[in-house]
């Protein structure tokens, strides 16, 4: 009976040893895949000066192994200060910068207009918004279409890079 239990014993360690081995040698957690670590129903809420600034949901975070990054699916960011909305499929949270990055379906709308994007960069502390990607501006008189765009909402100053066509309705 010891012997086959030292034998068992020999076996998961043998094992063990084997996955510490395996998960040292580069097999790190690509973003784009499901984590080992997640939360559902993540509500994030950054302050300055005691002051909402803005508040983060995702349906789901996936949490990298070395905790520094979180890839985000449902999600969806109130910029406070702004009035702004920001909803996607998909986002990257870099948890040490508070960056983030959303993609899919993106939609930002305040009460003034609405904004469709594939992709943009949010820096929710500086108002910044900024994509390389095709964008549309909806407004009550208008509509702006262009390609890559720079938001800087905290000064209310937006650029549309390039390809610009305006439509301006009465």
């Amino acid at each position: 009976m010891v012997k086959k239990l030292l034998f068992l014993v020999l076996i998961i360690a043998s094992l063990t040893y084997v996955v510490l081995l395996r998960s040292e040698k580069g097999f790190k957690l690509d973003i784009q895949e499901k984590g080992d670590s997640f939360f559902e129903g993540l509500k994030i809420v950054n302050k300055k000066d005691g002051v909402t600034d803005w508040i983060l949901w995702a349906k789901r975070a996936d949490m990298t192994r070395d905790g520094k990054e979180a890839l985000l699916s449902g999600v969806e960011m109130k910029l406070e200060r702004q009035g702004m909305t920001v909803s996607a499929d998909k986002g990257l949270y870099i948890i040490e910068t508070r960056q983030i990055s959303v993609q899919g379906g993106l939609r930002a709308s305040n009460d003034d207009y609405v904004l469709t994007t594939s992709h943009a960069s949010i820096d929710g502390s500086k108002g910044n918004f900024d994509t390389s990607e095709d964008v549309k501006i909806e407004g009550r008189k208008f509509e702006l279409t262009g390609k890559g765009m720079q938001a800087e909402n905290n000064q209310h100053k937006v650029r549309i890079l390039k390809d610009v066509k305006a439509t301006f309705n009465h």
